[in-house]
């Protein structure tokens, strides 16, 4: 048995996703063999449905991204209390569920004992950025993509690298219990999700721009949250290109479903992935992929098969990848149905959780080990 604590932020907590990749963990886990409590700086939407799965929350003041300028109060106060409750908790493991709180996992675990994982969810990120969240002094790395593990063993020194346990777990997406068979007709509609800048939803307009010369009749849909400034050069920008009329900004969605159910084809126009869940969730729902070919796109697609893979920044590409989709319903039923099965086998749930779990006890295994043979039994 393995007591777990899991650092989480909660930066909104008046939003939360239903497939939040910590939320699929803790529905999935088996409780004969983990027992995970999760800590956050505030209560909110996320942690009434991690209690609702049957996961214990604790609040943690101050425990949010880790920034320089504020460590030398935050950083003692947060890990004194984080330390607390690994004692209180008797915890065999620490997760940092973002690489940004990882120099409160550190501290945390130095001064109990305790090993840690850090999680990778980004990519294309410099050496300084390991160095600040103190990646590299992990027990275990898991990554959700070899994009975001090889950005980070580039920056790492040899030697440490080879001394931890390094992982790639991608996130587990769940697969609607209807395919886009069973889909209503709608007139051509791309889509996209996130407004925030790393999405680039300007970009998406702009493209989207392109295809409405050719295809008049195109509608766009870009799902996501966004600040009233955003939202205003938005629309000031629909209406330049002369879409506005024809673009939907609903906001902030609890419940996706409906939204990639009214997307013909799924455009991805972020500058920066570790593994994109907006697109694994529309390839789940049965829709053709468009998206830049960086991080993990590269993963979460396969080129030609459920999807097309644009070089960064090729516009023009872009724009014409998509009108071949929406000008060939066959093909895109097809790349649809291959990204949908490509979800089921590589991007599954029960994967992502039986994957964690090993991860989990095999750090505090090793652990273990080290601890009764010392340094050298553990090479």
């Amino acid at each position: 048995m393995v007591r777990l604590l899991v650092l989480q932020t909660l930066p909104r907590p008046t939003a939360y996703s239903p497939s939040n990749a910590l939320l699929t963990l803790a529905r999935g886990l088996d409780r004969s063999r983990l027992i995970m409590t999760v800590a956050t700086p505030r209560r909110g939407l996320l942690t009434e449905a991690l209690e609702a799965a049957g996961v214990a929350t604790l609040r943690v003041p101050g425990l949010s991204t880790y920034r320089r300028h504020d460590a030398l109060w935050r950083l003692p106060s947060v890990a004194f209390r984080l330390t607390q409750h690994l004692r209180n908790l008797q915890a065999d493991l620490l997760l940092s569920n973002h690489a940004e709180l990882g120099p409160f996992a550190h501290a945390a675990g130095r001064l109990t004992g305790t090993p840690w994982i850090c999680m990778l969810r980004q990519a294309d990120r410099p050496r300084r950025y390991y160095e600040k969240y103190r990646v590299g002094r992990a027990d275990a790395v898991a990554a959700v993509s070899s994009a975001a593990l090889e950005g980070y063993r580039a920056c790492a020194t040899q030697d440490r690298a080879l001394e931890r346990l390094h992982r790639v777990i991608p996130t587990g997406i769940a697969l609607p219990s209807e395919g886009p068979e069973g889909r209503a007709e709608i007139p051509p509609t791309i889509g996209t999700v996130g407004l925030r800048s790393v999405k680039r939803p300007e970009l998406f307009l702009r493209i989207v721009g392109r295809v409405h010369r050719t295809m008049p009749g195109v509608r766009a849909l870009a799902v996501g949250g966004a600040e009233a400034p955003v939202l205003a050069e938005l629309e000031a920008l629909g209406r330049e290109l002369g879409i506005r009329e024809t673009t939907t900004f609903p906001g902030q969605q609890k419940e996706m479903r409906p939204w990639y159910d009214a997307m013909s084809v799924y455009a991805h126009t972020s500058r920066s992935e570790a593994l994109p869940k907006a697109v694994l969730e529309a390839m789940g729902h049965g829709l053709p992929v468009v998206a830049f070919r960086v991080g993990g796109n590269r993963e979460a697609v396969a080129e030609g098969v459920s999807g097309f893979l644009i070089e960064e920044g090729n516009e023009e590409e872009f724009a014409e990848a998509l009108l071949r989709l929406l000008s060939n319903p066959d093909l895109a039923r097809r790349m649809g149905r291959a990204g949908r099965t490509r979800v089921a086998e590589q991007f599954s749930e029960k994967r992502m959780t039986e994957e964690m779990m090993a991860l989990f006890e095999e750090t505090v295994g090793a652990r273990r080990e080290m601890a009764r043979t010392g340094p050298r039994g553990k090479r």
